[in-house]
C-alpha cells in the first residue's frame, strides 16, 4: 500500500512538472517559429534594396511621403550588411522586365541552375499575394517603374534555426525532467513518510498485541482443561473454552497477516518444492466434506488425477481451505460448492506463463457489486448481522490475498446469477 501511494504521489508531482515544462517548451518553439518568419520577411524586404535603391515597396508598405527611404536611421549600415549577406549561397535577388525576362541579378541568383531560376520566376509572377514558397525557396515580389523585383531565400538555413532550437529545448526538457524526477521521488518519500510511519506502528501494534495475547490465552485454556478434569463437564467451562478457541484463532490469523506483510516488504520467497497440486487441493477439501454434509450442501470437486507444480504446497493447501471454507459457510441449504482445479496460460506481452487455476464457487445470495472490491479487506463482512455467528472475523480472504501475492499470483471474485466464484491463479513454477 505504501509503495503504491508513494508511486501515485511521485507520478502526480512529475506529471505536473512535466506539463509545465512541456508548455514552456512549446511556447519557446512557437516564439522561435514566429521570430524566424519575421526575420525571413525582413531579409526578403531588405534584399530588394539591392536592385531597388529607391526603396519602393508595394502599396500599403511604403513609408510616409515626408520620409524618404534614404532618411531612415542606419540605412547605409544595413545596406552594407545586406551586401555581405546576399553574397552567400542562401539569398538572391532578380530584376525582371514586364515580360518576366531577367534584367539583372544579385546574390546567389547567378549560381542557380536555369530551371531553379525559372521556377522561382514563374511562381513569383503567378502568385497574386506577392510572396510564397517553391522548391525550397521563399520569395517576395514588388513592382516599380523599372520592372519586377524578386527576392528569394533558401528555406533550409531558417529551418535549421528552428530545428536547432527544437533539439536544444528537447535536451533541456529531458535534463529538467530528470532533475524533477529525482526531486519528485524525494518529495514523495517525505510526503508519504507520516503515513508509512503510522502504518508501521499499526502493524507493530497488531503483531505485539497478538504475541502478548497468545500467552494468557494458552494459560486460560490450560486452566480450563485442569478444571474439567477436577469437576467434570460444565457448560460454563465449555463457553470459556469455545471463546478461548475463537480468540486463539483470531490471534493466529492476525499474526499470519502480520507475517505476510513483513514477507512482502522483505521480498522473502516462500520455500519451494516439487509437489502434486491436485493432491494438495484434495487434501484441503477433504475435511469440509462432513461440514458440507451437515449443512446440506453438495461439495463437488473437479480435480485432475495429477498436476505437477513447483512452489509452496502449504500455501496452496491453505488457500484452497480458505476458499472452500468460505464457500461452504455462505452456500444456501441444498446448494452446491464446486472446486475446479485446472491449468491455464497467461500472457505478459510476448511472454507466456503456465498458471494453476483454482475456481471455487457456491450458490447462494449474490454479493452486491459495490461490496466486491472490499471482500479482501481486513475484517470486512458483507452482512454485518452475521458477524461472529460463523466463527470467523473476516480475515480469511485477506490472508488468501496475501498468500496469493506472496506466490506471485492473483485472486479475483465475481457474483452474478446466484453464483459467487473465487478464482485463484498462481504460476505452476514459481
Amino acid at each position: 500500500m505504501i509503495t503504491s501511494l508513494k508511486k501515485k504521489v511521485f507520478w502526480s508531482i512529475l506529471l505536473s512538472a512535466g506539463g509545465v515544462l512541456l508548455a514552456i517548451l512549446v511556447a519557446i518553439n512557437v516564439l522561435q517559429v514566429m521570430r524566424t518568419a519575421s526575420k525571413q520577411e525582413a531579409i526578403l524586404d531588405s534584399a530588394m534594396m539591392i536592385l531597388n535603391p529607391e526603396g519602393e515597396k508595394p502599396e500599403g508598405e511604403r513609408p510616409p511621403d515626408d520620409k524618404a527611404p534614404g532618411d531612415r536611421r542606419g540605412g547605409g549600415k544595413d545596406k552594407a550588411e545586406l551586401l555581405r549577406a546576399v553574397s552567400e549561397d542562401e539569398l538572391g535577388v532578380l530584376l525582371l522586365d514586364s515580360n518576366g525576362e531577367v534584367i539583372s541579378q544579385a546574390g546567389c541568383a547567378g549560381q542557380l541552375e536555369e530551371a531553379a531560376v525559372s521556377a522561382i520566376v514563374n511562381a513569383a509572377l503567378t502568385d497574386e499575394d506577392g510572396r510564397g514558397s517553391t522548391e525550397g525557396w521563399q520569395y517576395k515580389t514588388i513592382r516599380n517603374p523599372e520592372g519586377i523585383i524578386v527576392s528569394f531565400l533558401d528555406e533550409a538555413s531558417l529551418r535549421y534555426e528552428i530545428v536547432q532550437t527544437l533539439l536544444l529545448s528537447l535536451a533541456a526538457f529531458a535534463m529538467a525532467l530528470s532533475l524533477f524526477a529525482m526531486l519528485a521521488w524525494f518529495l514523495a518519500r517525505i510526503i508519504v513518510r507520516p503515513v508509512e510511519e503510522n502504518t508501521e506502528m499499526q502493524k507493530r501494534f497488531v503483531a505485539d498485541a497478538s504475541h502478548e495475547l497468545k500467552t494468557p490465552l494458552t494459560v486460560i485454556d490450560a486452566n480450563v482443561s485442569v478444571l474439567e478434569q477436577s469437576i467434570g463437564q460444565n457448560k460454563w467451562l465449555d463457553y470459556i473454552k469455545e471463546q478461548t478457541g475463537r480468540m486463539s484463532g483470531l490471534v493466529n490469523e492476525m499474526l499470519q497477516l502480520s507475517n505476510l506483510e513483513e514477507t512482502k516488504h522483505t521480498e522473502t520467497s516462500p520455500p519451494h518444492e516439487a509437489y502434486d497440486a491436485a493432491e494438495a487441493v484434495l487434501t484441503a477439501a477433504l475435511p469440509f466434506e462432513s461440514v458440507a454434509f451437515e449443512r446440506g450442501v453438495i461439495l463437488d470437486t473437479q480435480v485432475p488425477d495429477t498436476l505437477d507444480a513447483y512452489g509452496c504446497r502449504k500455501d496452496l493447501e491453505q488457500l484452497a481451505a480458505i476458499l472452500i471454507d468460505n464457500a461452504v459457510k455462505h452456500s444456501e441449504a441444498g446448494g452446491t460448492v464446486r472446486v475446479i482445479l485446472d491449468q491455464s496460460t497467461q500472457r505478459h506481452g510476448l511472454k507466456q506463463t503456465q498458471m494453476l487455476e483454482l475456481c471455487v464457487s457456491n450458490s447462494g445470495e449474490e454479493i452486491p457489486a459495490e461490496a466486491l472490491p472490499h471482500l479482501f479487506d481486513r475484517f470486512y463482512r458483507v452482512d454485518e448481522s452475521r458477524t461472529h455467528k460463523d466463527n470467523s472475523y473476516g480475515l480469511g480472504l485477506a490472508i488468501a490475498r496475501g498468500l496469493a501475492e506472496k506466490n506471485q499470483g492473483t485472486i479475483t471474485v465475481t457474483s452474478q446469477d446466484g453464483i459467487t466464484e473465487f478464482t485463484l491463479r498462481i504460476p505452476i513454477s514459481s
